[in-house]
């Protein structure tokens, strides 16, 4: 073999693993982002109201902050993001491919 064949093929493969890391990054993102989400509360602390209460949203502070940003920004709106986040990473760690486009 060549040396440039086993080079194509070598940047191939790291390629396609670092598709495969970003598929599972997105994965994980999105089931935190839900989990910090679906167990948000008003009475934890945020930007507008810090507050040293006990922190009732299963992530902790982060997931406090990141749940009130979202409800805050967008409503109830924001529970489809970690849904269309998740099906993004399964696709691209199927397709192995960065950018998909449909």
């Amino acid at each position: 073999m060549s040396f440039k064949i086993i080079l194509n093929k070598t940047g191939e493969f790291i390629i396609k693993r670092l598709a495969e890391f970003m598929g599972l990054a997105l994965i994980i993102c999105s089931i935190l982002l839900f989990i910090s989400l679906i167990s948000y509360s008003p009475e934890d602390p945020n930007f507008i109201f810090p507050k040293n209460t006990e922190i009732k949203n299963l992530l902790g502070l982060k997931g406090s902050y990141t749940s009130d940003i979202f409800y805050q920004s967008l409503g109830l709106i924001a529970i489809i993001i970690p849904f269309s986040i998740f099906f993004t990473g399964i696709n691209v760690f199927r397709k192995k491919k960065i950018f998909i486009y449909y």
